[in-house]
This record gives C-alpha cells, structure tokens and sequence, in this order.
C-alpha cells in the first residue's frame, strides 16, 4: 500500500465524493425504513383488517426505484458495482486504472442516455397522478434523471480522485494534509 499526498484538486474531491456518498447513502437508507414500514403496515392491512392498503404497494414500488437510482451514487464511490472488481482481475495492476476509466466511461454515457431520455418522460407524466396513493407521476419518473445526474457527478468525482474509495485512515490523512492511503 503506497502512501502520497493528496493533490489540490485530489482532496476536494474527495470531500465532495464522499459527501455525495453519504447523503444519498442515508436518503436511501430512510427509503428502505419507509418501505418496511409500507411493508409492514401492507402485511398488518391483510391480517388484522382482512383487506391491504393499495397505495401502500404503489408508495413501495416507487421507492424502490428512487432507493436503487440513489443507492448507485455510493456504490459508484466505493468502487461496488460487480463488473469492475471482475474486469479488474483480468489485467496487470499498472493497467487497472484504464480499465475502471473505461468501465466508468460507458457507466456515464448510460447515464447521459438516461438522463436525455428520462427528463423528457418526468416531464410528460407532470400531470398525472397515481390511482392508488395520489402521488403526482412526476416524483417516480424523476429519480431516472436526478440519478443519471448524481451518478455523472460521482464518476467525475471519481476521475478525479484516481478511482480511489473512501479508506478508514484516509479521513485522518486528510486532516493532516498527509494524505491517504491510496
């Protein structure tokens, strides 16, 4: 494990990354307690009133998505998607930075293309509202491009950093101004 100082536009971003990170962390952290919750209140509908809540089932289906589209932001951070770690393994350590450019590019122009198609699509479904919950369509169909937006944020943000995740000594490194481990 080699030891450097984080250069000037290093740090920041790391800053910024891991907090970015963090904050879609947490948010989908309380969408999964909201879903539980759903979940929960939906099973308690069935057993105890013989009936479910049918918005409940809609509320969940909708979080899920805005949980999966912010949960990725993090996992673009900590280098957690599946495909990197098994590519990465099949070429020399000095090559591996190409290699997660590479994934990383075509991750971005995913998103690019979820973006231009996603905006669009929130924006045509503004003005309906779903049957059961009454949730304006507009609040599901966004999450496709706030997420495409916050995932290009994180992949920029982790170029660069050099494709480095957050490391337990790397927040005293920065406090010091020594650096982390990289």
């Amino acid at each position: 494990m080699t030891h450097h100082v984080l250069t000037s536009v290093q740090a920041p971003a790391l800053l910024l990354a891991r907090g970015l990170a963090r904050s879609t962390e947490i948010a989908a952290c309380l969408l999964m307690i909201l879903v539980t919750l759903l979940n929960l209140t939906q099973v308690g509908g069935r057993y105890f009133f013989s009936t479910g809540f049918s918005w409940t089932e809609e509320v969940m289906r909708y979080s899920m998505i805005w949980l999966m589209m912010l949960g990725s932001v993090a996992c673009i951070f900590r280098l957690e998607h599946m495909g990197i770690e098994a590519l990465e393994t099949l070429v020399r350590p000095r090559f591996v930075r190409f290699v997660k450019s590479g994934l990383y590019s075509v991750a971005g122009i995913f998103c690019v293309v979820i973006l231009i198609y996603g905006y669009p699509l929130a924006l045509r479904n503004a003005a309906q509202v779903a049957p059961a919950s009454g949730i304006p369509m507009i609040l599901p169909y966004a999450a496709l491009p706030v997420g495409a937006v916050l995932m290009l944020v994180q992949i920029a943000l982790s170029w660069l950093t050099g494709f480095e995740p957050d490391r337990p000594d790397e927040a005293d490194g920065l406090s010091n101004g020594q650096g982390g481990a990289v």
